[in-house]
């Protein structure tokens, strides 16, 4: 299967770079220079992933991203030379995927989107997940909540995901972040955090009465086991 890259980049030299390296690579690339250009790309061209620049004219990276996630769920690689902790937890709660700092290597982006879209590619293969009023299809990447839609990012799919597979299993946020990230977990990384919280706020669920994710304090997180 060939993959579609959209890349969403002012930058002509690194747009250009991108384009060169990753049809070597492969993909199919198309390119945008603005947010509000990528925007009408990402409805238009339906990519397998984005990377997307956060300081750009017209509508910068997190403004488009708030714009996409409107009618996609396609995965989102940040493209950032912000590397500060709160640059991050802002992008994630914009719902990106994943957040790369500038100047980044070509290498290791090439692999962090095989990641994304490995991810991505195991839901194919597995079935529906019934819980309480949940229904998660992972073929389609779709979750109900007692018959009605809740739109998810890559990140808080997979998480939920894990802990539905998983019932009665308590995950570290180490061991969330290292099975869903795909690589070491760092300190102070509020990353599993901040995607908690917003999957949270989605399924309408509260810390203190939670029907769904149970917080362990100073241990992690898990789903009660659905007797």
């Amino acid at each position: 299967m060939k993959y579609k890259i959209l890349v969403i980049e002012d930058d002509d030299d690194i747009r250009e770079m991108l384009q060169n390296y990753f049809k070597k690579d492969g993909y199919d690339v198309v390119l945008a220079e603005d947010g509000a250009q990528g925007v009408n790309c990402a409805g238009d061209e339906k990519p397998d992933i984005i990377l997307l620049d956060v300081m750009m004219p017209v509508m910068d990276g997190y403004e488009a991203l708030g714009e996409i996630r409107k009618f996609s769920d396609v995965p989102v690689i940040m493209l950032t030379a912000k590397g500060e902790q709160m640059d991050k937890v802002f992008g994630f709660n914009k719902g990106c995927d994943d957040y790369v700092v500038k100047p980044f290597d070509l290498i290791e982006l090439s692999l962090r989107i095989k990641a994304v879209l490995r991810r991505g590619s195991v839901h194919s293969l597995s079935s529906e997940i019934i819980y309480k009023d949940l229904v998660l299809n992972e073929n389609e990447f779709t979750l109900y909540k007692d018959g009605e839609e809740i739109k998810l990012t890559k990140k808080e799919f997979d998480i939920l995901s894990l802990l539905l597979k998983n019932q009665g299993k308590i995950f570290s946020t180490r061991n969330l972040y290292e099975s869903v990230w795909n690589e070491e977990y760092l300190e102070n990384d509020n990353s599993v955090l901040t995607h908690i919280r917003n999957l949270r706020e989605k399924l309408n669920d509260t810390v203190k009465n939670s029907r769904y994710i149970k917080t362990i304090w100073g241990v992690g997180y898990k789903i009660e086991k659905d007797i």
